[in-house]
C-alpha cells in the first residue's frame, strides 16, 4: 500500500531524495501510530456491593464505607505504574495515612497488592488541576471545580482535599470494571472524600481518571466497634474511678 502512494505520488519525475523522506516519514508515522496507543482514561467500579457503584456522568457514588473498589482503562488492558490517590476534605487536621490491600488480577489472580496512601503535600488541594498539584502531566484534566462543590454539599466549610498517594508498583488494569486489580481501604472516609487513580504508561505519559469515574464517597463513616478487651479495661477504670470517688466523698 505505502510503496503503491509512493510510486504514484512521484513518479519517474520526482526526485529520489523527496521520494525517501516523505514515504519513509509516512511509514514511521503509521507504526509510531500502532506502538503509542495507550488507554485514554480510568474509571472506577465498586465490587462486592450492593447495589454496585456506576458512573451516573458526574462522577461514580458509593454508599458504602470503607468501600471495596477498582479501576479499569477505557482503551485497556493497559500497563504501567499504578497510583492510587485519595481527596479528603480539608475540614480540620488531616487524618493519617489509608492501607490499600487487595489482590492483583482481580476475581481469578490472587496475587497480593499493598500499599500505603500518604500525604502529598501539608497544604491542602484548593485551586486549579490535581496533575498540576501533584507535580505532573495527566490526561484527562481533573480541575478541582469537578469535585469541590459536591464536597461541599456535604460540608460547606470543606475548602479543597487533602491528597493522600499510594504507588501500587507495576499493574495492568482490565478494559472493564471488576477485572482489574481489586482494592479494600483499611479505614472509614469522611463524606464527600473521592477516590482517583493515574496509570504512568510512560515517561512522559500518565493516565488520568476521567472526572465522572472518580468515586465519591457518600456513606457515613463507620463506627469503630471497641474490642472486647478495651471495654473491660475500660469499664475497670471507670468502676475503679467510682470506688475512690466513694471513699472520698462518703458516698
Amino acid at each position: 500500500m505505502m510503496r503503491f502512494f509512493c510510486s504514484k505520488t512521484f513518479g519517474l519525475k520526482g526526485t529520489l531524495r523527496g521520494a525517501v523522506a516523505l514515504c519513509a516519514g509516512g511509514i514511521f508515522a503509521l507504526a509510531g501510530l500502532s506502538s503509542t496507543a495507550h488507554a485514554d482514561a480510568l474509571h472506577g467500579f465498586c465490587y462486592g456491593t450492593t447495589p454496585a457503584c456506576a458512573d451516573n456522568g458526574t462522577n461514580t457514588p458509593t454508599a458504602t464505607n470503607p468501600p471495596s473498589f477498582g479501576f479499569w482503562a477505557a482503551s485497556g488492558p493497559d500497563s504501567g505504574t499504578y497510583y492510587i490517590d485519595i481527596l479528603v476534605p480539608d475540614v480540620g487536621t488531616a487524618p493519617g495515612s489509608f492501607s490499600i490491600t487487595g489482590t492483583q488480577g482481580g476475581l481469578l489472580n490472587n496475587s497480593s497488592i499493598s500499599g500505603t496512601a500518604s500525604l502529598f503535600s501539608s497544604t491542602a488541594w484548593t485551586t486549579g488541576q490535581l496533575d498540576t498539584y501533584l507535580g505532573i502531566s495527566g490526561s484527562p484534566a481533573n480541575p478541582i471545580g469537578a469535585y469541590l462543590p459536591t464536597t461541599q454539599t456535604y460540608d460547606p466549610t470543606a475548602g479543597g482535599f487533602w491528597v493522600y498517594q499510594a504507588d501500587l508498583g507495576s499493574n495492568t488494569l482490565a478494559s472493564s470494571a471488576g477485572n482489574g486489580p481489586l482494592l479494600n481501604l483499611g479505614g472509614s472516609l469522611p463524606q464527600g472524600s473521592y477516590l482517583v487513580a493515574f496509570l504512568k504508561t510512560d515517561a512522559n505519559k500518565e493516565v488520568a481518571t476521567a472526572n465522572s469515574g472518580a468515586i465519591l464517597e457518600t456513606g457515613v463513616p463507620t463506627a469503630v466497634t471497641p474490642e472486647p478487651e478495651s471495654l473491660v479495661l475500660l469499664c475497670t477504670g471507670l468502676l475503679g474511678t467510682a470506688g475512690l470517688i466513694r471513699r472520698r466523698f462518703g458516698f
